[in-house]
């Protein structure tokens, strides 16, 4: 049996309409050992011949047959397999690839082997033997035409292909040069198909087994002029070792589900092993191609960053401070909670701890501390009882009016880097001292003023006191005389400073009045807190007063730390006193109480369990829907910052897809290249995809370098929005998406132009 055979074979190209015959009836029948000179007139159809033989041109008319099996029927896979398994090609101008070294020219058709020590130490054996090892790390732009060929020849017996065509493969060379290159290929044809286009047939003549003779397309003459016993012999060696090689195949035959995978797995190592190749061979354009990728990758994040607030479109809207494990109580009779009262119901529903007033925990937003360096306030949430670890600027709260201020990096030029540089600060008109601060990146975190539960408690009395009820202190002076002074204010502030029981009243036309009088005066203050009890049962709210008196010994005319920062007439009571009134007034009015379980899930089965038995219990995590008109901007303001995003990742990628493409055609003369030798197209796809991957870590490197600068550097921390986990996990697999979209376009292109076509358009570096 032949090993290949051509029976009536015609090759026709149609071009802008006009049709052209390029081979016609070609009847021939090729064996292995077989040193066939292809001669003829320039046009005559001898390359055609070859294009044909290798699979790289289709034909039209006629059948060629591989080891008798038929090829007409073949695809593109096919061919690929066809030139993978049959076919090296020696091209006339080289087809080197330039931006390769010799070695890794050699190396590319070796890929086969696994191992690359063992694929190294081939190499080298076949580039010493074509006299070439001393050039073994030179690029192939870099060697002579008969340093070309001899790269090309030693790539041809890498591969180790039964059959190995040479178009003119002395054409460019000199006499010298042309002879040695002869000698070389005669060398390497004993065992096997070796088919020669040449334009000088007395180069070849003492070497050649056949001469065929092509003209016009047909064959002219096929000559026979040595066909050796051993050759046959040979080849029927061949084909026996074939046919028990079959046989062996055929009783050893491992599933097709195995075949492929380990198939697959093969060309992955293969592919990534060559996209390390392309990434090295073009230092330049990989160096552009890793900006590009960069810059791309570093402006998603900084577009990202900046549009944050889009995200708030999907962020839900809660009745009440969300805390995990949380359930919001109170009577269905509108009955005021005592201590006990709540107690008793956290014991008896299980839960972890409750608090019994929780109003700052979902007034805490509404809260901006100011610092003077600052251009913009801050808003907190409040806290009690959490300790934060390591890292603390200062210590824990230990006293009441002493805070922790959990703060995003961005303030830390505020508030110090080693020690606390503010040391007290302003929650509406109570004056906290600052003993410690930490900071944290993620600031889409709220901040948090930490106290002790003791001081969480008092500072709650003294807020809703203070803020939410207006206390108001009327004040009469008795003179020496008998006559009346009278004032009023209606600041009243709470001060630490202040002894328990103590009042200052600051106030102009007073002070003037004791100074004068050398406190021989008889000074009444009167304090006053309106508030409303609403009674369920009859439906009805009734204003109540709670007043207290305070005389001479309870009056201080010592101006305590909070006076310096009030402008005006304000009056000041100790903490103490604030305190109990508080606690008089919220045990007659607060309606509601905190208890806390140790998770969401806990938190809704029992506020189940406390629904059935009659009370008002509402999970934390209760969301609700606000404001139209507040929904309708939030949406608007939010979807234009999204499309802002989308519009950025848009352009990007039309940057990415154009700069792709101009790369993909430095190696497009490359890649034909590959297909040629046979290297499989799946090899040659996998290798694309990882060069571009390889392109890719640059940027991810930089992404992180950028997200750790902006994020640990104060100043830029309050800039961009902070990113979390999965936003950084959208980018990065963003920005492989749209890679490995952008190639694959590429490589469809590449892949849809015949092998020819696409060895002749490409570009060198």
């Amino acid at each position: 049996m032949a090993l290949l055979e051509l029976k009536d074979i015609g090759k026709i190209y149609v071009s802008e309409g006009n049709v052209a015959v390029g081979i016609r009836g070609v009847n021939l029948s090729f064996e292995k050992g077989e040193f066939v000179a292809v001669t003829g007139k320039s046009g005559s159809g001898k390359s055609t011949l070859l294009n044909v033989i290798s699979g790289m041109d289709s034909y039209e008319e006629g059948e060629m047959l591989i080891c008798g099996q038929p090829t007409s029927h073949y695809l593109q896979p096919e061919w690929e397999q066809y030139r993978q398994e049959y076919i090296s090609f020696i091209f006339q101008d080289y087809n080197i690839i330039e931006s390769f070294t010799v070695l890794q020219n050699v190396e590319l058709a070796l890929l086969h082997i696994e191992d690359k020590r063992e694929r190294r130490k081939r190499a080298l054996e076949l580039l010493n033997r074509v006299g070439l090892g001393d050039r073994i790390k030179q690029k192939g732009s870099k060697l002579s035409g008969g340093q070309k060929q001899r790269t090309v020849i030693a790539r041809a017996l890498a591969k180790d292909s039964p059959i190995i065509l040479a178009d003119e493969p002395t054409g460019n060379l000199d006499s010298k040069t042309s002879e040695e290159i002869i000698e070389l290929l005669r060398e390497v044809s004993k065992d096997k198909l070796l088919i020669v286009v040449t334009h000088n047939f007395e180069q070849v003549e003492h070497f050649a087994t056949r001469h065929v003779r092509i003209y016009d397309g047909a064959v002219e003459s096929d000559h026979r002029i040595a066909t050796t016993a051993s050759a046959q012999t040979e080849n029927a060696d061949a084909n026996t070792e074939s046919g028990e090689s079959a046989e062996q195949s055929e009783s050893g035959q491992i599933s097709e589900r195995a075949k492929k995978r380990k198939a697959r797995i093969a060309a992955f190592k293969k592919g990534f092993s060559l996209g390390g190749t392309l990434f090295a061979a073009k230092p330049k354009l990989s160096v552009f191609i890793c900006v590009l990728l960069i810059i791309g990758t570093v402006a998603i994040f900084a577009v990202t960053s900046v549009c944050g607030d889009s995200i708030n479109l999907f962020e839900k809207n809660y009745m009440f401070e969300h805390i995990e494990g949380r359930v919001v109580i109170a009577s269905n009779s509108g009955k005021v909670f005592s201590e006990d009262d709540v107690k008793t119901i956290s014991e008896d529903y299980g839960a972890n701890s409750y608090l019994m007033y929780d109003l700052l925990l979902d007034y805490g937003m509404s809260n901006y501390v100011y610092v003077s360096e600052a251009e913009n306030g801050l808003p907190f949430k409040f806290s009690y009882g959490e300790h934060l670890g390591k890292n603390i600027v200062g210590r824990e709260p230990e006293a009441n009016n002493e805070v922790l201020l959990y703060l995003p990096i961005s303030w830390q030029p505020y508030f110090g880097k080693k020690e606390v540089k503010i040391k007290s600060i302003q929650l509406q008109d109570i004056t906290l001292s600052v003993c410690g601060v930490k900071y944290f990146y993620d600031n889409t975190k709220d901040a948090k003023m930490i106290f002790t539960k003791d001081g969480f408690r008092a500072v709650t009395c003294l807020y809703y006191l203070s803020q939410r009820l207006s206390p108001n202190i009327s004040v009469s002076v008795i003179l020496p005389d008998g006559s009346q002074f009278s004032t009023s204010t209606g600041t009243v502030i709470p001060s630490f400073d202040l002894k328990d029981g103590e009042l200052y009243i600051k106030d102009d036309m007073l002070e003037s009045i004791i100074k004068r009088y050398d406190n021989d005066i008889s000074i009444h203050a009167n304090l006053m807190v309106y508030y409303k009890n609403y009674d369920y049962g009859t439906q009805q709210s009734t204003e109540k007063l709670y007043s207290k008196i305070f005389l001479n010994d309870e009056i201080t005319f010592e101006p305590p730390q909070e006076a310096d920062n009030v402008f005006g007439s304000a009056a000041f009571v100790s903490v103490s006193t604030f305190y109990e009134i508080a606690e008089e007034i919220l045990a007659k009015s607060y309606r509601q109480a905190s208890l806390f379980y140790s998770s969401d899930k806990a938190a809704h089965a029992a506020a189940a369990k406390l629904q059935s038995a009659g009370y008002i219990a509402v999970p934390s995590d209760t969301t609700f829907e606000p404001d139209a008109y507040e929904k309708i901007l939030s949406t608007v303001l939010n979807v234009v910052m999204l499309l802002i995003w989308l519009i950025a990742i848009v352009f990007l990628a039309f940057v990415v897809n154009l700069c792709t493409s101009r790369s993909m055609a430095a190696f497009k003369s490359d890649m034909g290249i590959m297909r040629s030798m046979g290297i499989p197209a799946a090899v040659v796809r996998i290798g694309i995809y990882a060069r571009m991957f390889l392109s890719l870590l640059p940027a991810y490197a930089f992404l992180l370098a950028a997200a750790l600068t902006v994020f640990l550097t104060p100043l830029l921390n309050g800039f961009f929005t902070f990113l979390h986990a999965w936003q950084y996990a959208l980018i990065i697999v963003g920005m492989l998406l749209l890679t490995l979209r952008v190639t694959r376009k590429q490589i469809g292109k590449l892949f849809r132009e015949n092998v020819k076509k696409s060895i002749k358009g490409g570009s060198a570096e």
